[in-house]
């Protein structure tokens, strides 16, 4: 989210068919015998998470179409901070940044660990941008092939030093840096699902921060505990 909050201060600061089927006689409503019966049983891809509440962004300016099967999920941190110290976390603030700057994330997770999709799963936000990880088809091109997982965090001083001088981090207070345990819990069961739905592997091969992706990017930073996070989620795991 490095880079986001980078845009955002440069931005603000110098920072989702309907059918009309008149009556026809029965006569004419019999199906054609062609029909392969999986037509009517095979269920149709599920796009938000149901732990998830949907507050979809713009489509045209957070995402394009996906191309790619998601193959990585990859988590971030994000806050308003440079708009509101006393206030980092206010829902509405943090969605303007995305908004206002063009930027997309299929799932955003706040303090008290409820989750809203702001873009869905059938498409391809815009939260990795270039970088690099392991196979050359993610190379610049990681939003295709991933889903995006916000959470709403402040990182530890030197991750958050390109935003904050010394003075102002420890101005913030403290209750508001790091993750909480809601957040923990949240994740752990958002990722349980989608790598449960997707039969993605849940390891730290596909389960990555942006860090891994771009490494002059450091979210979900320094403060996030990824032991106690693989913990939970293997527990959501069962």
């Amino acid at each position: 989210m490095r880079k986001k909050m980078h845009l955002a201060v440069a931005a603000l600061l110098l920072l989702c068919l309907t059918g009309c089927a008149g009556y026809e006689p029965e006569t004419t409503a019999a199906p054609p015998a062609s029909i392969p019966t999986t037509q009517a049983t095979t269920p149709k891809p599920v796009e938000v998470s149901p732990l998830a509440q949907e507050a979809f962004l713009d489509a045209e300016s957070s995402s394009s179409v996906r191309e790619c099967p998601v193959e990585i999920v990859m988590l971030h941190f994000t806050s308003a901070v440079m708009l509101d110290r006393d206030h980092p976390y206010d829902y509405d603030l943090v969605r303007g940044i995305f908004q206002e700057n063009r930027l997309g994330i299929h799932y955003i997770i706040d303090r008290d660990g409820k989750i809203f999709c702001f873009v869905p799963e059938s498409r391809a936000a815009w939260h990795a941008g270039r970088g690099s990880y392991q196979d050359e088809k993610y190379t610049n091109n990681m939003n295709q092939y991933s889903i995006g997982i916000e959470l709403m965090a402040i990182g530890s001083e030197e991750d958050m030093s390109i935003y904050l001088t010394p003075e102002e981090y420890a101005a913030v207070a403290q209750e508001h840096k790091g993750f909480t345990a809601a957040q923990y819990d949240a994740v752990a069961a958002l990722v349980a699902d989608i790598c449960s739905r997707r039969e993605i592997p849940a390891d730290r091969q596909h389960i990555i921060g942006h860090q891994s992706y771009n490494p002059a990017k450091n979210d979900p930073g320094e403060l996030f505990d990824w032991g106690n996070f693989i913990s939970i989620l293997k527990e959501k795991q069962g």
